[in-house]
């Protein structure tokens, strides 16, 4: 056993040892933090994005966990017992996840619906899926977040009132703070899938992080993702408590408000590493001056994790390109590949490295073959590698429907093994997603990842989900490259703005429709007259239907993914009667819909 004493993750670059840190968790760490360094400074908290609201300190994070382990257990709530932690300011939420942790109980942590009429909708299946018997919740930020906690049966227990106490000597055995929290799964509403992220499995893929991302003492991580997704929590907040780093962290709203501050913020306090899906290196491009660019100084950040989607070389060569001027070094931006079910990262460019492209025949990969190919006509598909696996996964390439692992040279479904991999589904039968196993050796149990790839030179690339796929006579049709050609079709289409799925018509013909955000009131004719043109120069395919929309329409879950399902039932509401074909002939429209507002 490794005494609380050793608790530095800093010995993983040692060599993997998978059993090294088995029996500490991350409360361990925090004591020792404390107990060692009382007054390192392990977060700053910007509400706005840009003033500080809050600082915590490892002792002032310690005190004030105990005291919400001791008013949990004054509310009788016992070890084993799930409590809903509802997103609040970053600070209070850490403070009611570590004494959840404290004390043995299961936090689930869930973000604020956004109004009151979708509490029955949003938050009381998770609740009801969970078995919560309490729920935690922090300041309130605006009259409908208070509205929402008045409505809630039974109340609240409000993290920033619960009391200043002489410290308790309530740290739960291991034994029973054995899982450390409940992840639901991004999107999660009616049909809530809670990922069971063990103790054991934060620290491991913690290690993972800090092989991926050479995290060392004196690092800053600046984040404005969500603490209620896996990247925002594992990857931007949790390393300051084991790795002696710093984090500053803002909510995700100041960061949508002005994208900018994220990177103020990276000059500020001289941030090295930050995350991000697409979107949001696409808004800080598009959303800044070249003065702006100029005013900031970005020579200390050494990793910005791209992930949540299949990274695109568009958005990486902009965001380097526009940045330059700011000090941004070319190798900074880093693809990297992760999901809930494995905790959180998988695999990472490695550091120095802005990662590497693939350039694919596109006639090739329909057919899930892989072929490599020079230059960029239209019949190349190019894409982001997301990174070598971290120390102790086992990454397979298998065909989803036989369960055969697949040769080198054909895309299939990831199957993932490792420490960091989770338990299953809480209170689900799950084993056919954790426990799956190859039927050439019968080797396993892997995680089905849903997410279809294969293996590059040891690296990992992804081509999409396996549920999002588009199947058109015969031919697989990854819905990202789709959405790609209708962006350039137009310049009033937004970047990153798109999605697209697969629907059919009233002779049953498999096609294509899309919903497309767009700026300003764009004749609505040239619009789906370029992107139906487009995508069937580009792909032979006919567009079935185009619905405009406006900025931010298109559905995406906390961490940036798009929800194709989602923006397939807005399409079908909005289009709810005849269809008429726009692939060919044009026929200028009414929006409808959501974004008639």
């Amino acid at each position: 056993m490794v005494s609380v004493g050793e608790a530095n993750l800093k010995t993983w670059r040692g060599g993997w040892d998978p059993q090294a840190f088995e029996d500490i968790d991350l409360i361990d760490c925090l004591e020792r933090r404390a107990g060692t360094s009382p007054e390192d400074l392990l977060y700053i908290e910007l509400m706005d994005g840009t003033n500080e609201s809050a600082r915590l300190t490892a002792r002032e994070l310690r005190d004030r966990a105990s005291d919400v382990a001791g008013e949990l257990a004054d509310a009788g709530v016992r070890p084993g017992d799930v409590v809903l932690l509802i997103a609040s300011p970053p600070i209070e939420f850490l403070i009611g996840l570590l004494g959840c942790m404290w004390a043995g109980v299961i936090a689930a942590p869930i973000s604020f619906p956004r109004r009151a009429e979708h509490l029955e909708s949003r938050l009381e299946p998770v609740r009801a899926n969970a078995g919560a018997v309490a729920i935690l919740a922090g300041t309130p930020q605006g009259p409908d977040e208070t509205a929402i906690l008045e409505l809630l049966a039974g109340g609240a227990l409000p993290v920033a009132s619960i009391p200043d106490a002489p410290r308790r000597d309530l740290v739960a055995p291991q034994a029973e703070r054995d899982i450390a929290y409940l992840q639901y799964t991004s999107g999660s509403t009616s049909d809530p899938r809670g990922v069971v992220v063990g103790q054991d499995n934060l620290m491991a893929n913690l290690a993972v992080c800090d092989a991926l991302l050479d995290f060392d003492q004196g690092d800053v991580n600046v984040s404005w993702c969500p603490l209620t997704h896996d990247m925002g929590l594992i990857m931007g907040a949790l390393p300051s408590i084991p790795f002696g780093m710093m984090s500053v962290l803002m909510p995700p709203a100041a960061f949508i408000r002005r994208p900018l501050t994220w990177l103020r913020a990276m000059d500020r306090y001289r941030g090295t590493h930050g995350y991000s899906p697409n979107f949001g290196y696409d808004l800080c491009v598009s959303r800044s001056t070249e003065e702006e660019r100029a005013a900031l100084d970005l020579s200390s950040v050494r990793t910005l994790i791209n992930g949540a989607e299949p990274v695109r070389p568009t958005t990486r060569d902009a965001f380097l390109g526009a940045f330059a001027v700011s000090g941004l070094a070319p190798t900074a931006h880093a693809p990297g590949y992760g999901l809930a079910e494995s905790s959180v990262l998988v695999s990472a460019a490695a550091a120095g490295s802005h990662g590497s492209v693939v350039r694919l025949d596109a006639a090739a990969l329909e057919m899930n073959e892989v072929v490599v190919r020079d230059g960029d006509d239209a019949g190349i598909r190019v894409l982001c590698a997301d990174g070598v696996p971290g120390p102790g996964y086992d990454i397979r390439i298998v065909d989803p429907d036989t369960s055969m692992e697949l040769p080198v040279g054909r895309v299939g479904e990831l199957w993932v093994r490792g420490p960091s991999v989770c338990r299953g589904y809480w209170r689900r039968d799950s084993d056919h997603i954790f426990g799956a196993h190859l039927v050439d050796d019968d080797a396993g149990p892997y995680l089905r990842t849903g997410d279809l790839g294969f293996l590059y030179e040891g690296e990992i690339v992804i081509c999409g989900r396996a549920k999002d796929l588009i199947v058109i006579r015969g031919r697989n049709i990854h819905p990202q490259d789709v959405e790609l050609t209708a962006e350039f079709a137009h310049p009033a289409v937004h970047s990153g703005g798109t999605a697209a799925f697969a629907v059919t018509d009233d002779q049953g013909v498999e096609s294509i429709a899309m919903l497309l955000e767009v700026s300003g009131e764009p004749d609505e004719l040239d619009v789906l007259t370029a992107v139906s043109g487009a995508v069937l120069r580009d792909f032979e395919l006919h567009v079935l239907d185009v619905l405009l929309v406006k900025p931010y329409s298109v559905p995406k879950t906390s961490s940036g993914k798009k929800q194709r399902g989602a923006a397939r039932e807005i399409w079908r509401e909005a289009r709810r009667g005849p269809k008429v074909s726009v692939g060919a002939s044009p026929v200028p429209r009414p929006r409808t819909g959501p974004s008639s507002g």
